[in-house]
């Protein structure tokens, strides 16, 4: 039990339904939240704008976001005066650049790989052809900067070859299958289902592109982190010891049936255990081919976990690329914060 006295024991997190919000439903179902004095309530949302709103809003306490969301506030919310911050990365990678099959099947595979083939495909196709639609899942979001980096690498212009739009991470697959797009970016099992549905090809994976870019973190207001600082503190150690129990390969297999039960993700534990397994299944009917680090869990002995004011920057400057951003909001990524909690764990354990 933890020696803190929390502010506020009573907690609502949120989440989306993604494979790399396993440390919030582990820290759940092990009692983790327990054992540092906290009962949680973990809500399910939709979109990433929708999880925004709701935590600056006050209606929820904390929630797993994308790494680039507290560092772009202003931009996508240039009238918000709250701050969100983060003490403690909970993932990196996750992420893969899914084609449709209708796409897929029209590109010239002596052009090189994927990216290649769709550059020639691209150049191919009459002036007066709508451009192809790929999607991503938040305006700054690694999502969006993993996809424009494919394409640029592949000599794609990202603002005038393409046309990227955003959508919820679960609506990707259904309007891949209505045609409405033509491939996205998003975090597993989103691509793998495709795959297993027989209606998508994984062109390129995020541990792939971007090796180790932070993917999700645990986010508080800057007011509510100030109201409850042994309450935050508390939380991010029962996510952090969430963290490092998924980094143990075994116990991630265990964690396949507790993420795919419907008051979590609601999804099937096949599409579900191929990423938490490092397994790519790139096309439907083909053996899965390995893609070690698919997701990197924080932990107590890697710096995956830490939120610094480099990496900050590093994705800034990437986020810079799409529209001008404040340099300044580098500062609500804490590692201070972080090197509490590790400090507060490896106390309670002497």
């Amino acid at each position: 039990m933890s020696s803190l006295q929390v502010e506020k024991p009573n907690l609502k997190l949120l989440y989306l339904r993604l494979t790399d919000s396993a440390p919030l439903i582990i820290a759940r179902e092990l009692g983790l939240f327990e054992r540092h004095g906290l009962k949680v309530e973990l809500q399910r949302e939709t979109s990433w704008a929708t999880l925004r709103d709701k935590l600056i809003g006050g209606a929820a306490d904390a929630a797993s976001i994308l790494a680039p969301m507290p560092l772009t506030l202003k931009q996508t919310l240039p009238q918000c005066d709250e701050q969100l911050l983060s003490g403690l990365i909970l993932s990196c990678n996750g992420n893969a650049i899914t084609l449709s099959r209708t796409l897929y099947d029209k590109l010239d595979p002596s052009k090189g790989d994927a990216g290649a083939a769709l550059k020639a495909y691209i150049s191919s196709r009459a002036g007066g052809d709508k451009p192809l639609i790929f999607a991503s899942v938040y305006p700054f979001a690694s999502h969006t900067l993993q996809l424009r980096h494919w394409l640029s690498s592949a000599g794609i212009n990202p603002d005038a070859d393409v046309r990227i739009v955003v959508l919820p991470p679960e609506q990707m697959v259904e309007h891949l299958r209505r045609g409405d797009i033509d491939g996205y970016c998003v975090g597993e099992p989103w691509n793998t289902l495709a795959v297993q549905e027989g209606i998508g090809v994984i062109a390129a994976t995020s541990n792939s592109l971007m090796p180790a870019m932070p993917e999700k973190v645990l986010a508080v207001t800057r007011s509510w982190h100030e109201a409850n600082p042994a309450t935050h503190l508390a939380l991010r150690a029962a996510l952090l010891d969430a963290c490092g129990w998924l980094c143990d390969r075994d116990q991630r297999r265990d964690a396949v049936g507790i993420l795919a039960r419907p008051e979590y993700l609601d999804l099937p534990e096949a599409a579900i255990a191929a990423s938490l397994s490092d397994e790519l299944l790139v096309h439907f009917g083909e053996a899965p081919r390995k893609n070690p680090g698919w997701h990197l869990f924080a932990h107590p002995q890697t710096d995956h976990g830490r939120p610094t004011e480099k990496k900050a920057r590093e994705l800034l400057a990437l986020c810079n690329e799409i529209a001008p951003v404040d340099a300044d909001t580098a500062e609500v990524f804490r590692s201070d914060l972080y090197q509490q909690t590790l400090d507060f764990i490896r106390h309670s354990q002497l």
